[in-house]
């Protein structure tokens, strides 16, 4: 993965930098760092998580490319993701801030991580690169909460800019939630929460309806999705 900074100049005159991953999944170091947190981080979120997944990763809907979010509640949670759809090339719309995190910024700025531009002339290298993956069959993760909020236990309020660029690119998105969930020990001990991806039914774009209009539908229905699959912890495993 090669890391550049588009710099765009904006009106005021001063210079937009924006982190932009722009990476060939078949780069040896690309592939040599996959390779390692494939083989690494399952076991070790296992052991410290009792990490597991609810539901099937819908293959009939990714082939051509697609669209993922899910809430932003642990500083690896890309790496969560990663290893889950470890058969799919991703990348991940982040905050630029989220990137610089020590240890595990590294790790998602090397698996694809593309930093959200400051200014509105910073998006078009980030368009042009969301296009490209997509157009290469590629998944896209975003987190429509935006900011990190470590061990979050409850669904925050979404920004509309996942659910736009869905509609805009014409992609199915799926939708995942990572949820706490009670574990106890063979003795009946209380041990700490674990964690659970839930991957939750695809949702295709709205045919009836455009713009922004289709983007608060599509929102609406996966909001809701996420919510009840939240509800629902305890009720539920793999």
């Amino acid at each position: 993965m090669i890391l550049v900074k588009d710099r765009t100049g904006s009106k005021s005159g001063t210079i937009d930098s924006t982190l932009v991953g722009v990476f060939d999944s078949k780069r040896p170091l690309y592939r040599l760092v996959k390779w390692l947190i494939l083989h690494i981080f399952p076991p070790v979120f296992r052991l410290l998580y009792g990490f597991r997944v609810v539901g099937r990763i819908p293959e009939e809907k990714m082939e051509n490319g697609c669209i993922s979010v899910c809430n932003h509640v642990h500083k690896l949670d890309c790496v969560m993701l990663a290893c889950v759809f470890q058969n799919y090339t991703m990348q991940f719309l982040s905050l630029e801030s989220n990137l610089h995190i020590p240890v595990a910024g590294a790790i998602v700025r090397l698996m694809g991580g593309i930093g959200l531009p400051a200014k509105l002339d910073g998006w078009r290298p980030v368009l042009k690169r969301i296009k490209q993956g997509l157009d290469e069959g590629q998944m896209l993760q975003i987190y429509p909460e935006g900011e990190l909020n470590d061990g979050c236990r409850t669904l925050r309020a979404f920004q509309p800019g996942a659910f736009q660029i869905a509609c805009w690119f014409r992609k199915p998105m799926i939708p995942c939630l990572l949820r706490f969930y009670p574990r106890f020990s063979k003795s009946g001990r209380r041990k700490r929460d674990g964690m659970e991806l839930v991957i939750l039914e695809p949702v295709d774009i709205p045919t009836d309806k455009k713009g922004k209009r289709a983007a608060t539908e599509l929102e609406t229905q996966i909001r809701c999705q996420m919510e009840a699959a939240r509800l629902a912890v305890g009720r539920e495993g793999a």
